[in-house]
């Protein structure tokens, strides 16, 4: 008899110790969900549980800027495959693009090349840009990310519109069956308006497209 209680108690013990690592397990589940994107913005806290891989960063509705703008940031080489991350939160959307599709830091950095500067301020406030950012581009500035936080359907050069002057990226596409990354980024608008996101993340099911 004592052994039978000594074995049920061991059983139960066990049990226990089962249901408390798969409650664990739980908890991390929730604080690093599949599928979020969060950081802080101008107007509070951006956090979405439905971000998403979008195949490239060439459309207006998934990235919040057209073709033409992104061509004249990443440059038109259809042999380097753009990956856009993308979420929307109670009518605001925020996304996060790299000209890649490789684990690694991208960046955006363009301060120090006023030129260069000034024309990615002048392209995404909704101006003509005759030379490509891309082209002219020195070793110096990287421009090889772009973030992108506005109003559902704002276009290039409205008032909620922002975009990055600076941004780094770093992204793992080399888990098993989703990918995480963290960014930062100094944002403004066309009126000069800015913001710092410092705490950017996100977790998101599958992989980049390896084509447009």
């Amino acid at each position: 008899m004592k052994k039978l209680t000594f074995c049920l108690m061991a059983l139960a013990m066990a049990a226990s110790t089962v249901f408390t690592s798969c409650g664990d397990d739980d908890d991390d589940d929730n604080n690093n969900p599949i599928n979020s994107l969060s950081a802080s913005v101008k107007d509070g806290a951006f956090s979405t549980s439905a971000a998403a891989f979008y195949q490239s960063a060439k459309n207006a509705n998934n990235t919040g800027a057209n073709e033409s703008v992104f061509k004249n940031i990443f440059g038109s080489d259809n042999s380097t495959a753009t990956t856009t991350i993308a979420g929307l939160e109670k009518g605001k959307q925020l996304a996060i693009n790299v000209k890649g599709t490789t684990s690694g830091t991208y960046r955006l950095s363009v301060s120090t090349d006023n030129a260069i500067n000034n024309a990615l301020i002048d392209l995404l406030s909704g101006k003509t840009v005759k030379e490509t950012i891309s082209d002219a581009a020195s070793n110096v500035v990287k421009t090889d990310a772009m973030i992108i936080y506005r109003s559902a359907g704002e276009a290039e050069g409205g008032s909620t519109y922002y975009f990055s002057t600076e941004a780094t990226v770093n992204v793992n596409f080399d888990l098993a069956v989703y990918s995480t990354g963290t960014f930062t980024a100094t944002m403004r608008n066309t009126a000069g308006d800015t913001f710092q996101i410092t705490d950017g993340k996100f977790s998101v099911f599958g992989k980049p497209s390896l084509g447009n």
